[in-house]
């Protein structure tokens, strides 16, 4: 069977993938030790007062366990701890450290950097549309 590499899922998938290698290697070769899945989970830290595992593991559209090595990771490094939730001792929030803030402030810079050399060519017109298009296809996928 041939794949036809004009696809709308190819070329989503192709270049998502891509994105996420670019910015693995960035990473690295700036001595930050993070993958871009344990960078979006950082950020999803930051953005929201109180996480679990289960919520992580929606956001990012991945499995428990998955999130779990993640989350292990980051806190053998310093960048999160779990914390007990007040109520239910079952709970654990996962709470990005001033450590973990600091990685992501640079991981921030250099995905910044990214998407300038990313977006060059791309009009600011362009760039609105695709947006719009990327945000439909997302809403008729989900009904």
């Amino acid at each position: 069977m041939e794949i036809n590499t004009n696809s709308l899922q190819f070329l989503f998938g192709s270049t998502i993938r891509a994105l996420f290698k670019q910015s693995g290697k960035e990473f690295e070769n700036q001595g930050l030790n993070l993958s871009p899945e344990q960078h979006y989970l950082l950020r999803i830290l930051t953005s929201q007062e109180e996480s679990i595992q289960s919520d992580l593991a929606e956001i990012m559209q991945k499995d428990k366990s998955a999130i779990m090595r993640h989350v292990d990771q980051l806190e053998k490094s310093g960048y999160v701890v779990r914390v007990n939730d007040a109520v239910d001792r079952r709970k654990k929030h996962i709470v990005i450290t001033e450590a973990g803030t600091e990685l992501l402030q640079k991981c921030e810079t250099v995905i910044a950097n990214l998407m300038v050399k990313n977006l060059q060519g791309i009009s600011d017109d362009e760039l609105t549309t695709f947006k719009k298009v990327l945000s439909k296809m997302k809403e008729n996928a989900e009904k």
